[in-house]
């Protein structure tokens, strides 16, 4: 009688094996999530601290273009000070709803937009 794989294959070091891949993939999940957390290869500069709540920069710079395009007087050192007052420890998500509450609303291009957004995204083409 012939022996199949099965009467080859020793189940300890093919357990050990898959326990290591296992293990790897585990890892290297864990340090992606981790440098997205801690922000590791991001840029950083003076804005930081604010743009931390925007998902997509990218998306936001070309939003802030046109924010600076439509008012050319924005001043961002004045725009930064005034977004660190009204965010303070509030989420990013609450202060564009309490924009939205109270009427401070952009049209810049065709979009209608809270005022904070907007700001923010003139900071986001800035810092690019």
């Amino acid at each position: 009688m012939s022996k199949g794989w099965k009467d080859s294959v020793a189940r300890r070091p093919l357990l050990a094996a898959i326990g290591a891949l296992v293990g790897i993939g585990v890892a290297g999940g864990a340090l992606y999530e981790a440098s997205g957390v801690l922000g590791i290869g991001r840029k950083s500069g003076a804005y930081e601290d604010l743009l931390a709540g925007l998902q997509d920069r990218e998306d936001a710079a070309k939003v802030g273009q046109a924010v600076l395009t439509g008012d050319p007087h924005f001043h961002t050192g004045h725009a930064a000070r005034a977004l660190r007052v009204r965010i303070g420890k509030k989420t990013l998500s609450e202060v564009l709803a309490q924009d939205a509450v109270q009427g401070r609303i952009v049209e810049t291009q065709g979009w209608v937009l809270p005022e904070a957004f907007t700001q923010l995204c003139a900071l986001a083409a800035e810092a690019s």
